[in-house]
């Protein structure tokens, strides 16, 4: 904490240890501001703005149930503290608690309806717990009221990508990407949906634009290597994929994409090499893949590659 601060501040002096602990948050110092604002809860223990900020604080150090258990104290204190419903709600997204999540969010809500931030944040917990027509209908109510929130025109735009709605998927990624042109990941997931339209050019595109913007974004490298690789460039897929593992080194699926152009040319050492890494990284989905895809079908009488996607004791 620092020293010369603490040193003047009087010992039963919660409002100055609270202010302090603001203060260190502010300046990213969370460690030092939790001990500035348990000892104003000491001197105050009904204190519960500094019992909410403890929680946003110690969310911030990833301690979510020490967060969740400042947060309920505060709710014990003031229960129509919306700010506080709004924090619980995140705390508990973050413990993948999704339903809870959502009731208090609801809850900060009920209390200020205006709250975007709850609206949008609501929609991210729905969209976790896998319920995107629900979450869909939170989005639409956060843009309602701020307009230009290009997140939430983001993660709308995946809600309705999972519920198979393309056309209103890529308009959502176009709004966001008129409102911020840099948004990486809506140039991306753009180029997603393309793909599921039928548009093999435009899905290159939007991901050479989103590796324009962030070069080490290995998710997009594997996306463009599969678009090259379904237009038949294999040769050209493969620089993709390695792409993808120099900024991602345990990309499971990016050796498991290179292990079917090799696949697809049947140069099987290869092939069989980059599946290995692949099950390696991720057994569970990679097995799954392999045993469906027609890639492999000059492979699978192959022992080797029998024992890879089949047995678990091969490595």
């Amino acid at each position: 904490m620092q020293e010369s601060v603490s040193k003047t501040i009087k010992p039963d002096d919660n409002r100055a240890w609270y202010n302090l602990g603001v203060s260190l948050n502010d300046a990213g110092r969370y460690k030092e501001a939790v001990l500035a604002f348990e000892k104003a809860i000491k001197v105050k223990p009904d204190y519960y703005q500094a019992w909410n900020y403890l929680a946003h604080v110690q969310k911030h150090l990833g301690r979510y149930w020490d967060a969740l258990t400042a947060v309920d104290r505060c709710l014990e204190i003031n229960p129509d503290f919306y700010q506080n419903w709004y924090n619980r709600g995140n705390i508990l997204n973050n413990l993948e608690r999704y339903r809870e999540a959502v009731s208090s969010f609801e809850k900060a809500l009920e209390i200020k309806p205006d709250l975007y931030q709850a609206w949008y944040n609501a929609g991210n917990a729905l969209s976790n717990w896998g319920r995107y027509k629900e979450a869909i209908e939170r989005y639409d109510k956060a843009i309602e009221l701020k307009p230009d929130l290009s997140k939430a025109w983001y993660n709308r735009g995946k809600g309705l990508f999972e519920l198979g709605r393309y056309e209103e998927a890529l308009a959502s990624f176009d709004k966001a990407i008129e409102i911020e042109p840099d948004y990486y990941a809506a140039w991306n997931d753009r180029g997603k949906v393309l793909f599921d339209l039928g548009d093999l050019q435009g899905e290159i595109a939007c991901y050479e634009r989103a590796i324009d913007l962030k070069e080490d974004y290995a998710e997009a490298w594997n996306n463009l290597g599969k678009a090259v690789f379904n237009l038949g460039v294999w040769y050209d897929a493969i620089p993709c994929f390695d792409k993808a593992i120099e900024y991602e080194p345990d990309y499971a699926i990016a050796y498991y994409n290179k292990a079917r152009c090799y696949a697809s040319r049947e140069e099987v050492d290869l092939a069989l090499d980059n599946l290995k890494k692949a099950i390696t990284l991720d057994g569970k989905v990679c097995r799954e893949k392999a045993k469906a895809d027609a890639e492999f079908n000059s492979m699978r009488t192959q022992e080797i590659f029998m024992l890879l996607i089949n047995d678990d004791d091969f490595f």
